[in-house]
């Protein structure tokens, strides 16, 4: 079943972490949105990298102190990205092929939101989470 980004990313909009955003602020961030990942923007909503818990895993295992290194050092830079009509099939395979747990939705250069892998299970067991999707679901 396809369903567009869009819809996928309705829990998660525009969640980001500023490129100077410390490692106790990243480990913040990433528990309250819920989510294995967050990217990481520029002033103008322009996605730069993004940094995953296995980055601050990393980060932790080699003792480095969290309240000083930012999200710039440890994102991983040019992440992929894909835009708010890319299939949940497409987003599927993009995550399979390169081990992703989250993708950042850009429109017209800018962030509009994120989806991760638990969005698009989600919405394949409980479409009404994600009311958008609701019209791709028969019966």
């Amino acid at each position: 079943m396809m369903i567009p980004a869009k819809y996928l990313m309705i829990a998660h909009k525009r969640v980001a972490l500023g490129s100077n955003s410390n490692g106790k602020e990243v480990i913040y961030r990433l528990m309250a949105a819920g989510l294995p990942g967050l990217p990481v923007v520029n002033e103008e909503m322009e996605v730069i990298g993004i940094v995953t818990t296995f980055d601050l895993l990393g980060v932790i295992r080699e003792g480095l102190n969290l309240a000083e290194i930012t999200a710039a050092k440890i994102m991983s830079k040019a992440p992929v990205t894909a835009d708010p009509e890319t299939t949940s099939d497409k987003l599927i395979e993009m995550m399979l092929e390169n081990n992703f747990t989250v993708i950042p939705i850009v429109k017209d250069k800018r962030l509009v939101g994120v989806v991760d892998r638990f969005s698009i299970m989600d919405a394949h067991i409980e479409p009404r989470v994600y009311p958008g999707v609701n019209r791709y679901f028969e019966g």
